[in-house]
């Protein structure tokens, strides 16, 4: 009896087809934008979580932010290592300097790194490391870099073969790379790493800011001297030329977010509005399927179907309606959006969204749940109604 009300149920739905496209059309587009939507936080704290396992601390001058990459008054100086390689519970020191340049599009900005051979000390097992094989070529000619495989799908990069970025102050400096190695795990997706000589040569910054760092990366040996051997950074250079203010990796990529603006309870509060907007519009087209099943319901009822097999019937139908919307719309974001996407200048260029089939599966649960609801309503109302009394509304 089910398998023959659930090949009805999909032979009705073909009575209407223009209805029953536009209705899973909704759902499609509900799914896509709800996946969307939802990956935003999801992808970030999956990253943030990432960072914390690292046990790194981000070094920066107490009067700068990493954003200000190009503003030497709030650097450090490469010599600070050597200091807080001297503290108990430091593993490693590595400095970066922070480069902003595009590709192709001006409004595309690419946040690079330019590092040294100290960038070995501080990577766990957690991160992707490179052979050393390829870290001995990586540091013998200053144009190779180090990318993440995000941004190398994203522009179309190829291993070894050159690209150049332009300066995003000023276009007409101009530095050609060649990418190495692909970096493939999640949280360096969007990393970019190349040899800070590379910048003595271009002249970008001129020799009295040589040696000078946007930040400084400091691996620790345990979780719990995370927090001593930060403080212990930030008094050692106390009343110093470049007073620091340290924080770990995780603060420091979740500062990226929260600086601008409370972007979770946006999100949510839009995945609310675009529930409760397909909710009424598959409300509205269940009505009219369940008023244009009216006969239909009468003499199911007067043949002595039970009110059990017609909900059934009509609500498989509103479930299939919303399910092949529903992978539609999932299909497509999961081509769209499975392989990364920067989230560009809102995150300061260091942020990304990756839609991974859990999520996508779970918007699809959800939109079930949606179609499911809109259907109860005018499904109770026909059920309930007598043969007698359905009849008189047909005739």
């Amino acid at each position: 009896m089910v398998a023959k009300l659930l090949t009805i149920a999909i032979r009705n739905m073909r009575r209407h087809l223009r209805r029953t496209i536009f209705t899973a059309l909704t759902f499609a587009v509900a799914v896509f934008i709800y996946t969307v939507l939802v990956a935003v936080p999801l992808t970030m704290d999956r990253i943030t979580d990432h960072a914390s396992k690292g046990l790194r601390l981000i070094v920066t001058e107490r009067n700068g932010t990493r954003a200000a990459s190009t503003d030497w008054s709030t650097t450090l100086p490469f010599k600070d290592c050597d200091q807080v390689m001297k503290m108990p519970h430091v593993l490693g020191c590595a400095p970066e300097i922070s480069w902003g340049g595009y590709y192709r599009d001006p409004r595309d900005l690419i946040m690079t790194s330019a590092i040294t051979a100290d960038l070995g000390t501080v990577d766990t097992i957690a991160d992707y490391r490179v052979p050393r094989d390829l870290v001995k070529e990586f540091m013998s000619d200053r144009r190779y870099a180090l990318v993440g495989a995000g941004l190398m799908h994203e522009h179309h990069w190829k291993l070894r073969e050159p690209f150049t970025l332009r300066d995003a102050e000023a276009p007409s400096r101009a530095i050609t790379f060649i990418p190495i190695v692909e970096l493939p795990t999640e949280y360096l997706s969007r990393a970019f790493w190349f040899n800070s000589k590379l910048l003595d040569v271009e002249h970008f910054y001129g020799s009295y800011y040589a040696d000078r760092a946007a930040f400084i990366v400091v691996r620790v040996d345990r979780p719990e001297n995370m927090g001593p051997v930060a403080v212990e950074i930030d008094e050692n250079f106390h009343n110093s030329e470049a007073e620091t203010q340290t924080n770990t990796e995780s603060d420091s990529v979740a500062n990226v977010i929260t600086g601008i603006g409370d972007v979770r309870t946006i999100i949510y509060s839009l995945c609310l509005v675009v529930l409760a907007t397909v909710l009424l519009i598959a409300a509205n087209s269940m009505a009219m399927m369940v008023r244009d099943r009216t006969g239909e319901v009468a003499v199911m009822r007067a043949m002595g179907f039970r009110r059990t097999h017609i909900a059934m019937l009509l609500l498989s139908e509103a479930a299939f309606i919303g399910l092949i919307g529903a992978w539609i719309g999932a299909a497509v974001t999961l081509w769209v959006f499975g392989g990364g996407m920067s989230l560009g200048k809102i995150t300061g260029g260091l942020g990304y969204i990756e839609v991974r089939p859990s999520i996508a599966t779970a918007a699809v649960a959800v939109a079930l749940v949606v179609s499911l609801l809109s259907a109860i309503v005018p499904v109770l109302g026909a059920i309930r109604s007598a043969p007698a009394a359905a009849f008189r509304k047909v005739t």
